[in-house]
C-alpha cells in the first residue's frame, strides 16, 4: 500500500470492506458486498519511488517471482482458493482442495504428482508433514518447497539434508515439507525479509527428516499376489506371472518373497534387465544395481572374503602406495586382503565373495582412490569405489536365475533406486505412458 496504487476488498461472509490507498495514504474505506474472501489489486508499483523502480527486472521475471510466491502459499494453504490475474490474463486459478496432495495436482504434471508420497510424522514437539517423491522420479519439475510453521522459507541446510537422505541422486527429488515446532526453538530473525530461519537444534531436525525419508519414502510393505502361485500346484506355477512390486521396498523384517522357476526377466543388450510390474514395466541397469548391493554390504560389514585361485600382483605408483597405506585397514574390513612383496608391490589374494573382477578392475581401485584426495578418509567414498569396481559390468550376459537373484537382492537394500554415485538404478514405464506413446490416449 505504501509503494503502489492499492485496493483491497475483503469479507468474512457477513460484512465486507473495500479500501483504496495511494502511496500509503488511505483514500477511502467503503462497505462491500462480496462473498467470503479477499481480493487485492496492485497497480503502478513503486510509482512514488522511481529510484527503487529502477531495480525491477523484466516484466516476465517479476511475474515469475509473484507466481512463485503465490504457489508457495497456495501449497501450504490448500483450503484457500487462489486466483492471480495479470491484466486480462488469468495466470493462476487454483480451486480449493482438502489436502496438499490435491493442490499439488493442480501445480504439477500428472507424471510427477502420481509419484508423490504423503508423510506426516510427529516426534516430541516437532512435526514433519508434506509430500516427497519416490526415489525413482525421473521427471523434470521445480517442486522443492520448505515451510517452517506453515511459512515458506529458504533453508539451505534442510535442502542439503533432503538431498543427503536421497543419497544425492542425479534427478532432484520433488518435495514440499512443513516442519512445525514450538516458536521458541526457531530463530526467525536471520534475514530482514524473514525469508530465512534457523532451528536452534538443526542436527536434531536433520536427523528427523532423514528418518522420515528412510522410513516413509524408502520403505513400503511388499505384497505379492499369492493367488497367482501355489507351491503345491506345479501346473499353476508353470503358467503363473510373478510381478516385481511397483513400490519395490521391503518390510523392516526383510522377509522378501521370491518365487522361483518363472521366466519373467529379460536382458537387453546384456546391460539392462526388463521386468513386468502390475502397472507396466521396470528397466534395471545391472551394473549400478549390483553396485548398490555391494556398497550396502561392505558398509554394513556383511561381506565374506573368498581366496582368488590366481592372486593378483599389483605394482603401485608412489601416490597409489600412499593411499594403500591409508586405506589398507578399511579395504581389509571390506573383504579385500593383501600381502606385501616389496615397498611398491602388493598381492591381492582375497576379495569379497560377490565380486566380479579381473586384474584390471582390482588395480583400478588404487588409481581411483588417489583421485579422492582429502576425501580418502571417508569410508563411504572408499566403499563406493570398491563396489563400482566389483560390480557386474555392462555387456555381461546373465542367466534368468542370475537376473532374478540380482533383482531380489536389489529390492532388499535400503535404497534400491540410486547407486552410491547418485545415478538412477530403476526406470519405470506405466501402461498409461506406453499407451500414450502408441497413440492409445
Amino acid at each position: 500500500a505504501h509503494v503502489s496504487r492499492f485496493e483491497m476488498e475483503t469479507s468474512d461472509g457477513r460484512v465486507g470492506t473495500r479500501i483504496i490507498a495511494e502511496g500509503g495514504v488511505v483514500r477511502g474505506s467503503y462497505d462491500s458486498q462480496r462473498p467470503r474472501g479477499t481480493r487485492i489489486k496492485v497497480a503502478d508499483l513503486f510509482y512514488n519511488l522511481p529510484a527503487r523502480r529502477k531495480f525491477l527486472k523484466s516484466i516476465s521475471w517479476e511475474r515469475r517471482l509473484i507466481s512463485n510466491i503465490v504457489k508457495e502459499y497456495a501449497l501450504i494453504h490448500p483450503e484457500v482458493f487462489f486466483t492471480v490475474i495479470d491484466g486480462a490474463k488469468t495466470m493462476m486459478n487454483l480451486t480449493a482442495s482438502d489436502s496438499m496432495r490435491g493442490r499439488a495436482r493442480l501445480l504439477l504434471s500428472k507424471q510427477v504428482a502420481d509419484q508423490l508420497i504423503g508423510v506426516d510424522v510427529e516426534v516430541g514437539t516437532v512435526r514433519i508433514s508434506g509430500l516427497m517423491s519416490r526415489p525413482d522420479l525421473a521427471e523434470n519439475h521445480r517442486f522443492h518447497y520448505i515451510f517452517v510453521n506453515s511459512r515458506p522459507v529458504k533453508y539451505p541446510f534442510v535442502y542439503r539434508t533432503v538431498m543427503d537422505a536421497y543419497e544425492n541422486p542425479k534427478n532432484v527429488p520433488a518435495f514440499a515439507i512443513n516442519i512445525q515446532s514450538e516458536p521458541q526453538f526457531v530463530d526467525a530473525n536471520v534475514h530482514p525479509a524473514k525469508s530465512e530461519v534457523k532451528f536452534k537444534d538443526e542436527r536434531y531436525v536433520a536427523d528427523l527428516i532423514t528418518q522420515v525419508i528412510k522410513r516413509e519414502v524408502f520403505r513400503r510393505p511388499v505384497s505379492f499376489d499369492h493367488e497367482l502361485y501355489e507351491h503345491d500346484q506345479p501346473a499353476i506355477a508353470s503358467t503363473a506371472q510373478r510381478f516385481v512390486q511397483d513400490v519395490a521396498i521391503l518390510q523392516d523384517d526383510r522377509n522378501y518373497i521370491s518365487i522361483p522357476g518363472l521366466d519373467e526377466f529379460w536382458q537387453l543388450h546384456n546391460t539392462y534387465i526388463l521386468a513386468q510390474t502390475k502397472s507396466g514395466l521396470i528397466i534395471v541397469d545391472q551394473h549400478v544395481a549390483h553396485e548398490r548391493i555391494l556398497y550396502e554390504a561392505v558398509m554394513k560389514g556383511q561381506v565374506q572374503s573368498q581366496r582368488l585361485l590366481f592372486p593378483v600382483t599389483i605394482e603401485l605408483t608412489p601416490a597409489e602406495r600412499a593411499v594403500y597405506q591409508k586405506t589398507r585397514q578399511a579395504l581389509h574390513e571390506m573383504g579385500i586382503e593383501f600381502k606385501e612383496f616389496s615397498s611398491n608391490t602388493v598381492v591381492v589374494d582375497s576379495v569379497p565373495a560377490d565380486f566380479s573382477v579381473d586384474r584390471e578392475q582390482i588395480a583400478g581401485i588404487f588409481s581411483e582412490l588417489v583421485g579422492l584426495g582429502d576425501l580418502i578418509s571417508e569410508r563411504s567414498r572408499v566403499a563406493s569405489i570398491v563396489a563400482c569396481r566389483g560390480a557386474i559390468k555392462a555387456g555381461q550376459k546373465l542367466t534368468v536365475q542370475q537376473m532374478q537373484s540380482l533383482i531380489d537382492r536389489l529390492f532388499a537394500t535400503d535404497n534400491p533406486y540410486t547407486c552410491p554415485h547418485g545415478r538412477p538404478i530403476v526406470i519405470k514405464l506405466t501402461l498409461e505412458e506406453l499407451g500414450h506413446k502408441f497413440g492409445r490416449s
